[in-house]
């Protein structure tokens, strides 16, 4: 410092000084700087290898593969969740593409495990659709058509925000989805509903101006097609099948275009074209061959054995069938295993080998027996609605049957008069012979009615028998409902919305409750009041692991009511009595309930639960404020033309007030 002060002046080192200070500020920012730009860069490379692994995961896994080792490298140096997402998606799909599901399902999961996070991202949306296709590999139709379907659900409840974020993403998306819905319907057997699918699906993709969008066109022409052919328009199935192969084409899309010529040969089959079905089958073996795609291979081997059956060659389809029958055990899903089987029960049967056609024609239908039992859902508004219009016919049957008993009634009346009238003015000769005749007719009429009075009381078992059916089938798909809701509250990570799913389930198995009661009861249409609330009580105390230190009390005359009133009585019950358990007693080491139903005058009557807690807030009571359980109670007193009131009485009491009207 000395030195310097002698070579320079007092300003010039104050200058430097600043010069020092200057360059320790900018340092920060140039080092920033040049951290965003390695950033970008990073980001540039991802997205570009990562539409290298989407491109080559359909037309080559292997190569593929490589890409997919180079985009996990580029995710860990950018170090950022929603990257790491986007990869997992990538790793399922992957192992999609190589058949095998478990892993699969394993990244899905992981991925929308972090997308949670960014659900309004089309990635999110992305990945919900993921998920059905993996259903799909693992031969679970339902949970796949359910998935695909709440996919459409979240893209049109977002569809204003998400169109703004990429039009054309969203519009591809529902595409698919919709695509896919068509695929299960048909997996199902539902063809109809599945061509209605398949055709909105691509309608949509003509809105997406994209190659993507055209590949998904070419292949979805293609299930069309199959779909024509399965409901026996085979012009049809032609027709799309050949414009699916102009448009693969077109793209290039020479690895798929087996497929078209499966169903080319398919077609032919189904007009009774046997050769021609076999030089289709040729042209689509050289095109799988020439992708290494053995299974396609194997499913047109299946399709040779039934044209040699059809041409009465029967050792040689028994033989080709012998090939491939290994190869489905290992490699086919059961529906197609169960379809081999059975057709080679035909097969040996035409040879006249009865015992081995018996044999395979057992173990066909046992997996086809598993296949139905797995599959074997309806949807639950489908049911109530055939309920209720077989209960409409059931009872417009049964007011049928009581006309026209009383018609007969007055008929023989009627008869009856005219005999005596008869009597009465006649001979003594006449007069015998009419009581004869009187004597006669009655015994006929007694004959007729005593007919007429066992077919009623038959039909009257028969519809009962049917009430309890149906009923117990209402409880059936209310445990199915219940039991997905226990599953995705399994699953479900936000404690907010695994209160929803709780307080859902209880709800439904108070319902569902109620049918059970009928259906076990000789009772179909009411139900009694003190067993169905001392069952409900103890089914919510026993889901609750402190329900063993609640005592609860019910005071009650002998009432029955309707389904239509037991069912909102049993929610009323539901919403009280679970809230007191969640509630109520955290200070008390005994809980006390008390339900009491009061009948207060002809069909009016006072419902109180009372417990022994802490008590309802005042802003409750008044109104100021309202939970979900409030105003659910309020709701369903309405609906009994009563009225709900709240207080505290040594503990919460909501009094319900209401009328039964017949």
């Amino acid at each position: 410092m000395l030195y310097l002060c002698t070579k320079f002046d007092k300003r010039t080192i104050l200058l430097l000084l600043r010069l020092r200070y200057i360059v320790l500020f900018f340092l920060p920012l140039f080092s920033l700087a040049q951290s965003s730009e390695k950033e970008v860069d990073l980001i540039e490379d991802y997205n570009r290898l990562h539409d290298k692994v989407v491109l080559y995961q359909q037309i080559n896994l292997d190569t593929g593969k490589l890409y997919l080792d180079s985009v996990f490298q580029v995710t860990a140096a950018l170090n950022q969740d929603y990257y790491l997402a986007k990869s997992f998606q990538l790793k399922s799909q992957h192992f999609m593409q190589s058949s095998t599901p478990d892993s699969a399902l394993f990244y899905c999961n992981e991925a929308i495990k972090i997308l949670n996070e960014y659900p309004d991202s089309m990635d999110y949306f992305v990945a919900q659709y993921n998920l059905g296709t993996i259903y799909l590999q693992f031969e679970d139709h339902i949970h796949a058509l359910v998935q695909f379907k709440s996919v459409i659900e979240l893209i049109d409840s977002n569809f204003e925000d998400l169109i703004k974020l990429d039009q054309q993403k969203v519009n591809l998306n529902r595409a698919y989805a919709y695509v896919s819905i068509g695929l299960v319907y048909g997996q199902l057997g539902d063809h109809q509903n599945g061509l209605v699918n398949l055709k909105k699906g691509i309608k949509i993709s003509y809105k997406v101006d994209s190659e993507e969008s055209e590949r998904l066109r070419a292949v979805t022409l293609g299930n069309i097609g199959i779909t024509y052919y399965n409901l026996g328009d085979y012009d049809m199935a032609e027709s799309y099948a050949i414009a699916g192969m102009e448009q693969k084409s077109k793209l290039k899309m020479e690895g798929t275009v087996g497929y078209n010529y499966q169903i080319l040969a398919k077609a032919a089959f189904g007009r009774g074209k046997y050769e021609l079905c076999r030089k289709y089958l040729e042209q689509s073996d050289k095109r799988f061959k020439a992708f290494n795609n053995y299974i396609e291979l194997h499913r047109n081997n299946y399709w040779k054995a039934k044209c040699l059956f059809e041409e009465n060659k029967f050792n040689a389809s028994i033989l080709l069938l012998k090939e491939l029958e290994p190869v489905y055990k290992t490699t086919f899903s059961e529906r197609e295993l169960a379809e081999l089987y059975a057709f080679e029960s035909e097969v040996y049967a035409k040879m006249g080998k009865m015992d081995y056609a018996y044999e395979y024609l057992l173990i066909s239908n046992k997996i086809k027996e598993a296949i139905n039992t797995k599959n074997d859902h309806q949807m639950v508004g489908e049911f109530l609605d055939f309920f209720e219009r077989s209960e409409e016919r059931m009872n417009h049957r049964l007011q049928s049957l009581r006309n026209k008993q009383a018609k007969e009634k007055l008929e023989l009346q009627i008869a009856g008069d005219h005999e005596k009238k008869i009597w009465v003015y006649s001979l003594f000769t006449i007069s015998i012979l009419g009581l004869l005749l009187i004597i006669f007719v009655i015994a006929k009429a007694y004959q007729r009615n005593k007919r007429i009075n066992r077919k009623l009381n038959e039909s009257i078992h028969e519809n009962q028998v049917l009430f309890r059916e149906v009923h117990h089938r209402v409880k059936n798909n209310f445990q199915i409902i219940s039991s997905l809701l226990n599953l995705q509250q399994g699953i479900e990570e936000d404690a907010r919305g695994k209160k929803v799913l709780i307080d859902a389930q209880g709800r439904i198995q108070s319902m569902a409750l109620v049918h059970e009661m009928l259906y076990q009861k000789n009772e179909v249409k009411r139900i009694d009041f003190k067993t169905h609330t001392t069952e409900l009580v103890s089914s919510i105390l026993k889901s609750f692991s402190d329900g063993d230190m609640i005592e609860y009390s019910i005071v009650c005359s002998d009432e029955k009511f309707d389904l239509e009133v037991a069912i909102p009585i049993g929610l009323i019950l539901n919403e009280a009595i679970t809230n007191s358990v969640k509630y109520a007693f955290n200070e008390l080491k005994i809980g006390k309930i008390k339900v009491e139903l009061q009948s207060l005058e002809e069909d009016h009557y006072r419902l109180i639960i009372r417990d022994n807690g802490s008590g309802i807030p005042d802003d409750y009571i008044d109104g100021s404020k309202e939970t979900l359980g409030i105003e659910l109670i309020n709701i369903l007193s309405s609906q009994l033309n009563g009225t709900a009131t709240f207080s505290n009485n040594g503990g919460t009491e909501v009094m319900v007030e209401f009328q039964v009207t017949n």
